[in-house]
């Protein structure tokens, strides 16, 4: 059954999932992860995007400074945060711009651009079309903020889910040092805070500590969800 898409609002969040056709890995070296996140960067602009398509254009981009851009940017959506996993992305928007959803992930169609000249392959990279869930509350915010940022434990501990996790301190190092995430600057990092709202965190959540301290307690399994929404200050997602 095809994927239907929310109706895209302006001031609304939405969850961004896209996954590699067939299980097709999209990042192959750390190149490929510079040249996503400097996409996200360039592509997130009303204007028509030029010269976006070299190849070889990352040697400008690093995870703790933006990349230069021309001129000013009008955005389509604002960034809250993200994870880029092997062979499938998440991304957790805003749309500040009418259509702007939309319009920004038919210009990531620049990175398939990338990835196939590059490697000298054809057709498309991504399922299609990438599937977007509503976040209607809080709750469910904090939900996804949490699920999104737990995913690289996957690629250590492939049974945690079921298992539980056997070591939780290297799970939560792995966490802090995993530069493809968002995660990260959650937890109080530079890492590629050019690509986030900053305000946002500041919204959901009262300092980065906050988040350390659920994160730890979520993989250690010593907190469940439901307690700490209810401990959560409730808050707007206007």
């Amino acid at each position: 059954m095809p994927i239907k898409h929310p109706q895209f609002v302006n001031g609304e969040i939405y969850h961004i999932i896209q996954r590699g056709i067939a299980g097709q890995k999209t990042f192959l070296e750390k190149k490929d992860y510079l040249r996503y996140f400097f996409s996200l960067y360039k592509f997130n602009n009303q204007k028509i995007v030029l010269g976006a398509f070299r190849v070889n254009r990352v040697r400008d981009v690093i995870p703790n400074k933006a990349p230069k851009l021309e001129g000013q940017r009008d955005l389509l959506i604002e960034i809250l945060g993200f994870c880029l996993m092997p062979n499938h992305i998440h991304v957790l928007v805003r749309q500040v711009a009418d259509n702007g959803v939309s319009l920004f992930f038919q210009k990531m169609g620049g990175y398939s651009s990338y990835f196939n000249k590059k490697y000298e392959r054809f057709g498309s990279l991504f399922q299609r079309p990438f599937k977007a869930v509503h976040i209607k509350n809080q709750d469910q915010l904090l939900i996804v903020i949490t699920y999104i940022h737990l995913n690289p434990i996957d690629l250590i501990e492939p049974d945690w889910k079921t298992d539980g996790i056997s070591n939780p301190q290297k799970v939560m190092e792995f966490l802090e040092s995993y530069t493809w995430s968002s995660c990260p600057y959650y937890l109080g990092k530079e890492n590629l805070s050019w690509l986030i709202d900053s305000l946002f965190l500041k919204k959901v959540l009262e300092s980065h500590e906050d988040f350390r301290n659920f994160i730890q307690a979520r993989i250690s399994r010593k907190t469940e969800l439901k307690t700490f929404l209810k401990k959560t200050q409730k808050f707007s997602l206007e």
